[in-house]
């Protein structure tokens, strides 16, 4: 695994294959983000714009999570009309980029042209969910309806079509190829003062390879949905599937001008002592968390972040665990591999390198 071994922003998958089974799965993580580097000395009230302007996936929830963790430590009161203006924004983003991971992260030839033409309406998408910050929920609903629809994703009882259709045909022919398994264990809001008091430790490694003892967990629209999905269409088709729900989920959640029930989970924000927040925020890929520290004069002096794909794509996390399952018994096993990868919907971009084990 030599050229894995230096972190990168990308995350390494090193497969190797014998003969039509997975022999061995390994992960690299990818180089965390410094936030404490890029933020220490700041003003805390520039914080969240500063995190928004770094990350281009989620940048929504990013800045929803600084904007939670800020007020913590500042002890501010979170008013109904702040945690009002943070659902638009992120349920805007949970469609818009599941949108964006459907289109441009799905394997395959780019130039496609069934694939390009659907960019135009990935584009109206994203760009509204830039703008629900100060949107009414109920024009961004109309609006990211029409662009989810112009995709092909299955709204109400429709089966998936255009874009999202040759998506969901794909996975259902490889149905068999990753099992699907009863047993899975999944990040709940009961784990959320567990991850604080972690943090808390700033325990390095804690951030690049998070885990609970005893349980490798995941979080994500997998994690969501998994009550909802079909048991008989294979791993690939299930994870689909969740994806497509959560699509209408947060769709129908920003038609209604009531919050949905669970919803009081979709920010949370705490402090454990002066100067110190905490958020949580269940962001598209699933539960981000951020903490500060500020200074006496107010100015940030430690900052985290522990994005969802640390957990999904742990060394020994669920990604691994579900790529070791697979069978790679087709023409193309990379493609397989680079497509239960996109169906955990990293953050970051990945590097597969896949091997043949030697035979004596």
């Amino acid at each position: 695994m030599s050229e894995l071994r230096e972190m990168s922003t990308s995350i390494g998958v090193e497969v190797t294959r014998i003969e039509e089974r997975v022999g061995e799965a390994k992960v690299m993580p990818r180089r965390q983000v410094d936030a404490t580097r890029l933020l220490r000395g700041k003003a805390a009230n520039d914080a969240p714009r500063l995190i928004g302007s770094i990350f281009t996936l989620c940048a929504a929830s990013q800045l929803v999570a600084s904007e939670a963790a800020v007020a913590a430590a500042q002890s501010l009161h979170l008013s109904d009309a702040l945690r009002w203006r943070w659902r638009r924004m992120l349920y805007a983003e949970r469609v818009a980029e599941h949108l964006r991971a459907s289109m441009l992260d799905w394997p395959g030839e780019k130039s496609d042209p069934r694939r390009l033409a659907h960019l135009p309406a990935l584009r109206q998408a994203l760009t509204i969910a830039r703008a629900a910050e100060k949107e009414e929920g109920r024009s961004l609903h109309i609006a990211l309806k029409e662009a989810a629809s112009e995709v092909g994703a299955p709204l109400g009882d429709g089966a998936p079509r255009a874009w999202l259709g040759e998506l969901w045909r794909d996975v259902l022919q490889n149905g068999q190829i990753a099992p699907w398994r009863e047993r899975a264990d999944f990040l709940a809001i009961g784990d959320v003062e567990t991850v604080h008091l972690a943090l808390e430790g700033r325990d390095a490694d804690f951030l690049s390879r998070p885990h609970l003892p005893g349980r490798i967990v995941e979080t994500g629209a997998f994690a969501r949905h998994f009550a909802r999905l079909s048991r008989d269409i294979g791993l690939l088709a299930a994870r689909l599937q969740a994806r497509f729900y959560d699509i209408a989920y947060a769709l129908d959640a920003l038609a209604y001008r009531e919050p949905l029930a669970g919803e009081e989970d979709l920010v949370v924000a705490r402090s454990s002592q002066p100067g110190e927040g905490f958020a949580m925020v269940d962001s598209p890929r699933g539960f981000l968390f951020h903490r500060v520290e500020l200074d006496a004069s107010g100015a940030v002096k430690t900052y985290d972040i522990l994005a969802p794909t640390e957990w999904n794509f742990h060394p020994a996390g669920p990604f691994v665990e579900a790529l070791a399952a697979a069978k790679l018994n087709v023409g193309d096993p990379r493609r397989i591999v680079a497509t239960l990868a996109a169906l955990f919907d990293p953050c970051a971009s990945y590097d597969i390198r896949l091997l043949e084990a030697q035979h004596a």
